[in-house]
């Protein structure tokens, strides 16, 4: 049976074990029958608008009974958060639950000079409170959010959530905040404390976009409970379930199987963007490299299309902007897309999908003079002998190049 295969179960709350104050179907039966097996059983929730007494109560007038330390929430795990990197002083956008989580953990409310701005949810919320938090994003201070949920369920349908309070923030500001919540690894993490790293464990939620990514993020196994199951076109989609359920009571029938998942070799990105990349040679047939000013690796010279733009435009313009030199584009290379090497996460904490077009260029004028915003050095140097560090896709697309193939490459 499937539940005789792992240790420890996680469960999100909202849609998967209760909607308001009605439990789903099977919750009750269910969980009781796996604590009685002694697993280890858990309730992982994004939901900041409760404390985790609140949701023991709420869930044994249900006749489920939950240890208090076995209800994992976005809010308390916020709270710890701000334990372990010091910041005691936080302006907060949330229910009075979550300041007392962060309270109880020896952090202060201020309505002044914070050192860091809390978002969570709040029904009571008004365009004035927004607006403070945005006052002091704009400023640097340091911006921390519940979770990135854009709604969650309830009787009446859905409601707007936490992330879409996040976004208008982070769309105004251009700040990205610190996620707390599913789908990032550190919810996951305090969820697995007290249990060995190599702990059977499984996740049970009802969205593919927070429940099943942070699971899979973590190497976690992870089901979907919907009406419909959901398959999205690539298997290496962090999104994609390990197994389907309508109901909670599937779990223990003996029909039930889980696919094993395997973590592929690449972050999961946020968003897709376009790029290009440029390949010049000289008259001694060395290539043109930069040192890029972000990570100190060496490259081809590369950069993001706008909108509006050719591709061909893009890659002229990259060129003169970043080392004032004028081309031709002559030809194209390949297009690279495979998200092996083309998935790149930067500090800011992005992380982007690439599709990129390389072009083989000449010069047509110009004075090598790097962006010292972007370029450390740069020059033309051997194919034999690269410096080093080098992005090693770029060294495949060198060497594509000089293939002399009829038709561009589609990697």
């Amino acid at each position: 049976m499937f539940v005789d295969e792992f240790e420890l179960f996680l469960f999100d709350a909202d849609g998967v074990i209760y909607i308001g104050d009605q439990p789903c179907l099977g919750a009750v039966e269910v969980i009781n029958i796996l604590q009685k097996r002694g697993k280890g059983v858990r309730i992982l929730t994004n939901d900041s608008r409760f404390s985790r007494q609140e949701i023991k109560e709420k869930l044994l007038k249900m006749g489920i009974n939950f240890h208090k330390e076995d209800i994992i929430t976005a809010s308390w795990c916020l709270a710890c958060y701000l334990k372990k990197v010091k910041l005691s002083k936080v302006l907060v956008l949330g229910t009075d639950a979550l300041k007392k989580e962060i309270f109880e953990m020896g952090g202060f409310v201020v309505e002044k000079s914070p050192e860091a701005i809390v978002v969570g949810y709040n029904e009571d919320l008004a365009l004035k409170d927004i607006q403070k938090v945005i006052h002091y994003v704009e400023r640097g201070i340091t911006f921390i959010a519940t979770n990135c949920d854009i709604s969650f369920p309830t009787p009446w349908g859905r409601q707007p959530a936490t992330g879409s309070i996040v976004r208008l923030i982070e769309n105004v500001t251009g700040k990205k905040a610190i996620v707390i919540g599913k789908p990032s690894a550190f919810i996951f993490q305090i969820a697995q404390n007290g249990y060995s790293p190599n702990t059977k464990t499984v996740m049970i939620g009802d969205s593919p976009e927070i429940d099943i990514l942070g699971a899979h993020q973590v190497n976690i196994s992870a089901i979907l409970v919907s009406p419909q199951p959901i398959q999205y076109p690539t298997p290496r989609d962090y999104r994609n379930p390990d197994g389907h359920v309508e109901t909670l009571f599937q779990l223990i029938e003996d029909s039930f199987q889980l696919k094993t998942w395997e973590k592929p070799d690449f972050p999961w990105p946020e968003k897709i963007e376009v790029a290009v990349a440029a390949l010049l040679f000289d008259k001694n047939k060395r290539v043109l490299l930069v040192k890029r000013k972000d990570n100190s690796y060496w490259a081809l010279p590369t950069g993001r299309m706008e909108l509006g733009e050719t591709l061909e435009e893009a890659v002229i313009r990259e060129i003169k902007e970043e080392l004032n030199l004028k081309i031709n584009v002559k030809s194209l290379v390949g297009i690279y897309s495979h998200p092996s090497d083309q998935v790149l996460s930067y500090n800011s904490g992005e992380t982007i999908q690439f599709i990129t077009s390389c072009f083989l260029c000449e010069l047509k004028g110009g004075n090598l003079t790097n962006n010292q915003l972007e370029i450390l050095e740069s020059g033309f140097y051997s194919i034999s002998h690269f410096p080093q560090p080098m992005v090693a896709s770029h060294q495949q697309w060198i060497e594509d190049s000089l293939k002399n193939q009829e038709r561009a490459i589609f990697r």
